[in-house]
């Protein structure tokens, strides 16, 4: 039964955990707008969570059962409080939970009803028991974390439509993760997620190199001896390099710019070794990839872009030759003038 689970959180997502039944009052609805979903033995735990609003104390709930419709029904059963997921943002799965993701997607499209754009995450631990804790305000959190991303900085949040079409194309994805810390749950750096399973984790700096991988607008602050600069990137480009009809090597070429703060007084030579700096950083995370043997960036089409007529060549090679290609990787920063 455990298998159920992502499709059960899926009906949740979907429709809202219930209905009004008029034999309770409307104002007892509480609005849900993050799901977790975690094994427990041979059973199923749904958590459920809503913020707390004005004097409110947050909104936890959570239900276990032996079939999906016991846990589901346990749900939206919670005394005189009717549970209402009608609008949920974001969708948090333990790691543990990670191998019904197909599910859950095929799922999704079958209903008309679907938010698309609904967020989706995973926790770096097989529980999530201390993020929904009662002292926990867990969707609070997310809201901050939501607004983290949406702000682009140093990820780009995937939402269940971008999910969808990576598995549709046979494609690897980086799922954002998440850390249970002091503050609650936080940005942990991204999952690499193929086949049902999760193969590798990039952390620290190898999450900010993903996500420039990835081609996503990106901002950060990038320190240096003298001072620091608020980063953004505006660009990655990929060329594929040839010979002799062989795909033989790839060039990435990564454009920032850079606006002074804390202080910068930097150089020339400061700003070149940041520019190596976040180089080498992407190089780590290109370097996950290709050990991975999985090119969770999508950098083929890209490559693809820069060798139009080549495009048969270059798609045929790929796979075999992506985990062991050279690459060459060059970051340009550009620094506003001070007004």
């Amino acid at each position: 039964m455990r298998r159920l689970v992502v499709p059960v959180l899926l009906v949740l997502l979907l429709t809202g955990c219930a209905g009004t039944p008029q034999s309770r009052e409307a104002g007892s609805t509480a609005v849900v707008s993050v799901l977790g979903a975690e094994p427990a033995g041979e059973d199923l735990r749904l958590l459920a969570a809503a913020e707390g609003r004005g004097e409110k104390d947050p909104f936890r709930c959570d239900s276990l059962g032996a079939t999906p419709a016991a846990a589901v029904e346990g749900l939206i059963n919670q005394g005189e409080q009717v549970v209402s997921c009608a609008h949920v943002e974001h969708l948090v799965l333990a790691r543990s939970a990670v191998g019904h993701l197909p599910a859950l997607l095929s799922y999704a499209f079958q209903e008309p009803q679907q938010s698309t754009e609904t967020q989706l995450w995973v926790v770096r631990t097989d529980t999530l028991e201390s993020a929904f804790s009662e002292k926990a305000d867990v969707a609070k959190r997310m809201t901050v974390v939501k607004a983290q991303g949406k702000n682009r900085q140093r990820f780009y949040p995937l939402t269940l439509r971008q999910a969808a079409a990576a598995l549709a194309r046979g494609e690897a994805l980086l799922i954002p993760a998440l850390d249970i810390g002091e503050q609650g749950l936080s940005f942990a750096g991204y999952a690499l997620y193929q086949g049902g399973h999760i193969i590798r984790w990039l952390t620290e700096q190898q999450a900010l190199g993903a996500s420039l991988l990835l081609g996503e607008r990106v901002h950060w602050t990038g320190s240096g001896e003298r001072g620091a600069l608020l980063l953004q990137s505006v660009g990655c480009r990929v060329k594929a390099q040839w010979e002799e009809g062989r795909l033989c090597g790839l060039t990435l070429r990564c454009r920032l710019e850079g606006v002074p703060t804390g202080g910068w007084t930097g150089d020339g030579a400061e700003l070149t070794r940041l520019e190596e700096k976040t180089a080498q950083e992407m190089l780590q995370a290109m370097k996950t990839l290709q050990g991975a043997g999985t090119d969770a960036a999508g950098l083929l089409g890209r490559a693809g872009l820069s060798s139009p007529f080549r495009w048969k060549a270059l798609s045929e090679q790929w796979q075999e030759t992506f985990p062991v290609l050279p690459v060459q990787i060059a970051v340009d920063i550009t620094v506003a003038e001070r007004q």
